[in-house]
């Protein structure tokens, strides 16, 4: 036999493989046991080490062995994979709306129930700072107190009418802005750094609830309001009615000086005979009456319509000659 380094080797692998063979035939039912046991984990294991993080949503880390929280990475949506150990929290980082019922007083004392609803969404850089010192929880631990406080703080100064009329939206803004100021300024994690938890987008009045006969009591004041309004316009229409007619008589006044000065008996005469001509030119039938008096115009009677018209202005025909007894 070949005693060559080659054959050796192959002699070496045969044997090994005679040997590893024979005890795996010896411990065949041990090793199926393990393999199915460890086939089992696996499938038991596989829920906490796959993770799904939906579309806009964010996930942080928590490594059981590694210091906790993972502070300076945040996972976006896609699949990942972690040890078993490890656990990943998931944060929705959509524009959220959460809505409230908040007890406040007015500046009189009087209560009023305010249905408010705020509209924000979380900061992506300060998530795992939000998972670490809030938690999941952080619209009940540290928006909605907020929220609730900052409101009855604006709304101690006002009215209730006020509130319930022209000063909703200022009263939107102010808390707005405040619960932004406290958010960022008076909740610190016990450090220097401060951290903008989350993007607050408006904080909405949805509805005023006020106690009973309060809300028809301003009712009737804004009518009484509107019926003020109302009659003073009706004032101010009948002073411009009165300083109208007042021109009209002014009017009328100065058309009769000019007229009465410039009407004289020759005038007057002179519009009857165009009056008459034009009344003659007719081609209707019609019938003239000569008067007596020596001023006085012929009377013209329409024979189709048996109207007559009178001129008041001098006559066109000669007077009749008068003639003596026979």
């Amino acid at each position: 036999m070949d005693e060559s380094p080659g054959n050796r080797f192959v002699v070496f692998v045969r044997r090994l493989y005679a040997r590893v063979s024979q005890r795996l035939h010896a411990y065949r039912h041990e090793l199926a046991i393990f393999a199915f046991m460890s086939a089992a984990a696996f499938v038991f294991l596989l829920p906490n080490m796959w993770n799904t993080i939906p579309a806009g949503h964010l996930g942080v880390l928590w490594k059981r062995f590694e210091g906790g929280t993972v502070t300076d990475r945040v996972f976006v949506e896609g699949t990942l994979l972690i040890l078993p150990w490890d656990r990943l929290y998931v944060y929705d980082a959509r524009l959220q709306q959460v809505q409230e019922e908040v007890q406040v007083l007015a500046s009189d004392g009087l209560q009023i129930t305010l249905t408010l609803a705020w509209r924000f969404h979380l900061n992506p850089q300060t998530v795992p700072m939000l998972h670490k010192f809030v938690g999941p929880n952080y619209d009940e631990t540290l928006v909605a107190p907020t929220v609730a406080a900052r409101a009855r703080d604006v709304v101690a100064v006002y009215r209730p009418e006020e509130i319930y009329t022209e000063s909703r939206l200022k009263i939107q803004s102010q808390v707005l802005e405040s619960v932004r100021y406290d958010l960022y300024n008076n909740f610190n994690p016990g450090s220097s750094e401060k951290f903008t938890w989350m993007i607050m987008e408006d904080v909405l009045i949805k509805a005023i609830t006020l106690p009973p006969g309060v809300q028809e009591a301003i009712v009737r004041k804004n009518a009484a309001f509107h019926e003020i309004d109302e009659f003073a316009f009706r004032v101010q229409k009948e002073e411009k009615e009165a300083e109208r007619k007042r021109i009209e008589a002014v009017g009328i006044r100065n058309f009769q000086e000019i007229v009465s000065n410039g009407m004289s008996d020759a005038y007057l005469r002179w519009r009857g005979i165009e009056a008459t001509l034009d009344l003659a030119k007719s081609p209707n039938a019609k019938v003239v009456v000569i008067g007596n008096n020596k001023n006085g115009l012929p009377l013209i009677l329409n024979m189709d319509s048996k109207e007559g018209v009178e001129l008041s202005s001098a006559a066109t025909a000669k007077p009749k000659p008068k003639t003596g007894p026979k």
